[in-house]
């Protein structure tokens, strides 16, 4: 028999049972699966339950990568006839009851939703961390005329200009700011923009000799919402790397 990746063999037994063994070939072995939840729900769904719920230990069937591992806990549920509100909605109730009888904990129904593209102009995930700021705000249009090479390249080829707000850190040290910018270059092969707003000292930035004065006020203060002891960064590129960038830094 030749076997193939993620292959399912029929499997008879002498009582003539028959099951579903899962041969799963990762980094050149094989690992066998006989206690899958596709069982549970494939018999559920024969008896004619159309609604089903359970928590199953799982084994990753794939190549590991930085935010997976391995083995993990999932809640399963099978539903038919139903819409993603209907989906949706018995996840939030089983939270709620979760968090209630594990930590006593009350949580807040419904819980709040946002589309994937608000997630990403927001915070530059689709995994964001909402219990603090830093959000991302779009400059594109302020900067779109400055002649500063860098934003104006960005937007003529479809990107954008977007930078986060670090509130009360424009007196970070230099090692550490070289320390960001060197982790973008890392990153991305791109350059960082950092604008420190020091309570006594002009504006000094990469970008700013570029911009009037006008620009920079409806940059910093309007747009940014900075105030004396900030430090604003900056990143200009595709949509993907400025939300990568920006992204990573405010997590």
């Amino acid at each position: 028999m030749r076997l193939r990746h993620r292959c399912l063999v029929r499997v008879h037994r002498k009582v003539q049972e028959i099951i579903w063994y899962r041969l799963v070939f990762i980094r050149e072995v094989f690992y066998g699966l006989p206690q899958s939840p596709q069982l549970y729900k494939q018999l559920l769904m024969c008896s004619g339950y159309d609604r089903y719920i359970q928590i199953a230990r799982c084994f990753r069937d794939e190549d590991l990568r930085a935010d997976r591992q391995p083995e993990f806990t999932q809640i399963d549920m099978e539903l038919s006839f139903v819409d993603v509100d209907d989906v949706i909605d018995v996840n939030e109730r089983y939270l709620a009851f979760l968090f209630k009888e594990v930590l006593d904990v009350d949580v807040k129904l419904p819980i709040q939703r946002i589309t994937w593209q608000e997630a990403m102009d927001r915070f530059g995930s689709d995994k964001p961390d909402m219990r603090f700021g830093m959000e991302l705000h779009d400059v594109s249009d302020i900067v779109k005329d400055c002649g500063f090479g860098v934003f104006t390249g960005a937007l003529e080829n479809g990107g954008s200009v977007r930078g986060i707000n670090a509130e009360g850190q424009s007196a970070m040290p230099r090692k550490k700011i070289d320390k960001l910018v060197e982790f973008v270059k890392v990153m991305v092969q791109k350059v960082l923009h950092t604008l420190p707003l020091q309570r006594t000292e002009p504006r000094k930035s990469s970008f700013a000799k570029f911009m009037t004065d006008e620009e920079m006020d409806a940059l910093v203060k309007a747009a940014m919402d900075g105030k004396p002891g900030d430090l604003l960064l900056f990143a200009a590129d595709k949509n993907k790397v400025v939300y990568d960038v920006l992204g990573a830094l405010a997590s």
